[in-house]
């Protein structure tokens, strides 16, 4: 179950988490925001068993009951700025929180995907709706090699595999949300920047996948759309989507 005292005990925000919803099971926190088109901005739904989560490319995300996180905060259109960067935006709240919380140095792949030793261990989906952007969330925490089948072990892990140290789910996730008030407050030139200094791949060779053709070149960064810039044989191009493999 969750435990709302260490939640509000940590959580630090004014706005953000602080309209909340946690089920016990459901199949996309994301999918149960969608059902909203009229909440409150910051209105955050959390379960600990997601059935049927997704990533980008409508690949499936999975998760560990009781051991990963997995929520969507549902951010206000009208209240919000930067909405072209909120993919990168939100990587960097992870890897901040991390960082700072647990002083464990995790890493950005091209887009939102969080690294951890050179595995995946968290994602981001961004969908929305009428009136709001839907930030859908999932990290792997507690999960022990075991909880990891054999295909998803060869490229994702989790913060205690990695760690060693079990970590609490309800305070991680308010450190989380104050930390996603505090960024998004911020400029975008400042986002940016955070981004560029957690990548994991910048001005690395890199083969970069994108419509059924794979393209290999060096990662020279981002620009102020969010997109990569890759040179490819001395050409700089441009991808608002992909998939970057290192």
């Amino acid at each position: 179950m969750f435990d709302y005292k260490i939640y509000e005990e940590n959580l630090k925000s004014e706005i953000l988490g602080r309209s909340f919803k946690f089920l016990n099971k459901t199949q996309s926190t994301n999918d149960e925001a969608k059902k909203y088109s009229a909440a409150s901005h910051g209105h955050t739904i959390l379960t600990y068993n997601q059935t049927k989560g997704r990533g980008r490319r409508n690949n499936k995300w999975f998760s560990t009951p009781n051991k990963s996180l997995t929520f969507t905060i549902m951010l206000e259109k009208m209240k919000i700025s930067n909405q072209n960067i909120l993919s990168l935006l939100t990587s960097v709240v992870i890897v901040n929180t991390i960082k700072k919380k647990l002083k464990v140095n995790c890493k950005i792949k091209w887009p939102n995907d969080i690294i951890l030793n050179n595995k995946k261990i968290g994602g981001i989906l961004i969908e929305s709706n009428a009136n709001f952007q839907i930030i859908g969330i999932g990290l792997n925490v507690n999960q022990a090699k075991d909880d990891l089948n054999r295909e998803i072990s060869k490229i994702g892990s989790s913060l205690y595999y990695e760690t060693k140290t079990k970590i609490n789910l309800e305070k991680l996730l308010a450190q989380i949300i104050s930390e996603f008030e505090i960024v998004i407050k911020e400029k975008k030139k400042n986002i940016l920047k955070q981004w560029l200094d957690n990548c994991d791949h910048i001005h690395h060779k890199v083969k970069f996948s994108t419509n059924n053709e794979i393209i290999t070149g060096i990662f020279e960064g981002i620009n102020q759309e969010g997109e990569a810039i890759i040179n490819i044989n001395g050409k700089i191009s441009t991808f608002s989507s992909g998939i970057v493999n290192t």
